[in-house]
This record gives C-alpha cells, sequence and structure tokens, in this order.
C-alpha cells in the first residue's frame, strides 16, 4: 500500500472517529474539489441568487451525517467522485426548483430597472392613508390655533418647502422660521 493512501485511510478513520482537527484536514484538502464541481453545474442565471459555498456546506452536512460510510472510500478518487455527484446532485435539484416550478422560476422574475417593472405599482416613501388623515387633522388644529402671520410657515412647510426656502420667501429669519416651527411642533406633542 502507497503511503498517501495510508494517510488517505488514516485520515478516513480519524474523521469516523470523531476527530475534529481531522475534518479540518479533510475540508482544507477537498474543498476546492467542491467548489469547482458547483460551478461547472450551476446555471448562470442562478448564479446571482446562490452562494457556491451554500452548495459545498449542503454537500458536506450530507457526507458526514453517517460518518460510518467513511470506511467505504479506499482511496481520495473515490472520495472526490462521490463529493462531485453529490455536489452536482444538489446543484441539479435547485436547478429543477428553479426553472420548472412556476412559483420559484427565475425566468419569472424581473429587474426593477426593466421597463415593463416600471409600470407596476411599487410602494414608495409615501404614508399610509390613516397617518395622512391625523396629519391633516392635526393641520387643521394647528391652521386654527396659528396667528395668521404664521399660517403661511405652516402651510408652506405642509408643502414640503425648506426653513431656508420659507424663509427667503417670507421675508423673515430662518430663525424666526425655525422657532415658529418649534413651537408648533411642542404644541402637537402636547396635544390638545
Amino acid at each position: 500500500m502507497c503511503e498517501t493512501q495510508v494517510g488517505f485511510q488514516g485520515l478516513m478513520e480519524q474523521i469516523a472517529a470523531g476527530s475534529e482537527a481531522a475534518v479540518e484536514r479533510l475540508l482544507g484538502l477537498y474543498g476546492d474539489h467542491l467548489c469547482r464541481a458547483v460551478r461547472r453545474r450551476l446555471s448562470r442565471a442562478l448564479r446571482p441568487k446562490f452562494d457556491t459555498n451554500d452548495f459545498v456546506q449542503a454537500v458536506w452536512a450530507s457526507f458526514f451525517c453517517n460518518r460510518g460510510e467513511l470506511a467505504r472510500f479506499e482511496h481520495s478518487a473515490q472520495l472526490v467522485a462521490f463529493l462531485t455527484r453529490v455536489a452536482s446532485n444538489k446543484v441539479v435539484d435547485e436547478c429543477r426548483h428553479r426553472f420548472q416550478t412556476q412559483k420559484a422560476d427565475v425566468a419569472r422574475e424581473c429587474s426593477l430597472s426593466d421597463q415593463t417593472s416600471r409600470e407596476l405599482a411599487i410602494p414608495g416613501r409615501e404614508p399610509p392613508p390613516s397617518q395622512i388623515a391625523i396629519m391633516n387633522e392635526q393641520m387643521e388644529r394647528l391652521r386654527g390655533g396659528v396667528p395668521s402671520r404664521y399660517r403661511s410657515i405652516v402651510e408652506l412647510r405642509a408643502e414640503g418647502q425648506s426653513q431656508e426656502e420659507i424663509a427667503e420667501k417670507l421675508g423673515v429669519s430662518e430663525k424666526t422660521v425655525s422657532r415658529v416651527l418649534n413651537k408648533l411642533r411642542s404644541r402637537v406633542e402636547r396635544g390638545p
């Protein structure tokens, strides 16, 4: 028996016995083989969706499920062939799932930058209707309790104008706008 074969069988025996150091060594020795096997089988359409390491970890999880079967590998070529086959099967299963089921079909997905997706109603930053109703109610209360000279500050701010823009439009200082808005904000926070 050659020395490398004895080394391989010794490694398998150590793994079967539960040696974590032997497991780490095995992962280091054969991890690259698994990565290559996964990359060869993974469809271009699925590459952006999956990390190669996810498949590699799934293969290792399957491999280590039954440590009693480790003795069946007489040399490293058998192990590499086995791991490659398991990796291939896992990738093929996921490809079937992603291409042959309507629910997960990647062919049905479209990018947000596509023209068709621009036509879709994509939720934005608009507040929900209930929040709009509450804001309108608060605005009405504010308008009623605000002196007429400050009413325009409130209305311009409600339109989305900045404090600087409001000050410039109304010919007042920015500090005045800030002071008025702070007073109104504290009044709203205190409630009616």
